[in-house]
């Protein structure tokens, strides 16, 4: 009986022990390079090539799209602010130069853009999961799963989509 079980679940063991739950982590980060102001064009234009976009860089460059005027040298201050707007949960503790889920850049992204949803998004509140469905259904995200990452030209694309929401709803308010 026992080796009967053992045959049955060691291609299961095998299997979950061959997935890599990690992060893939970088070196640095374009923010490391240009976080200043000054040097913001330069910041982007590196973001774009980067191959995943890490936590560092996301959460500076959602906070320069949020209207922050100073995102902080630090990463535990941007952390923390991506905290108080409710992006990052307070009990994470995201590497600051692993790759950034879609999930976390989507609640962040529904924040900045006051995206309502639908109905179980306003009973769910912002959460990874949700928000990262609704972007796929609004056609601002590719579609994706909340826990995968985004390279840098994929980042760059759903900011300037950011932005295409933003003039088509100021507009259809003006009308």
């Amino acid at each position: 009986m026992r080796s009967n079980t053992l045959i049955v679940l060691l291609p299961l063991i095998l299997m979950l022990s061959a997935c890599d739950a990690t992060r893939t982590v970088l070196e640095d980060s374009s923010v490391d390079t240009y976080g200043t102001l000054d040097t913001e064009l330069d910041f982007w234009d590196d973001l774009a090539t980067r191959r995943v976009v890490t936590n560092n860089d996301a959460l500076y460059a959602l906070l320069l799209v949020a209207g922050e005027t100073d995102p902080g040298n630090e990463f535990e201050h941007r952390l923390d602010m991506a905290r108080q707007r409710g992006w990052v949960d307070d009990a994470a503790q995201p590497p600051k130069n692993a790759s950034a889920t879609v999930g976390m850049i989507s609640v962040a992204v529904c924040e900045i853009l006051d995206i309502r949803g639908g109905l179980t998004l306003a009973l769910a509140g912002y959460n990874p999961r949700y928000c990262t469905r609704e972007l796929v259904f609004m056609e601002i995200l590719p579609p994706r799963t909340e826990f995968q990452s985004i390279t840098g030209l994929e980042f760059i694309d759903l900011i300037s989509r950011m932005e295409d929401y933003t003039d088509q709803t100021s507009m259809a308010s003006e009308t």
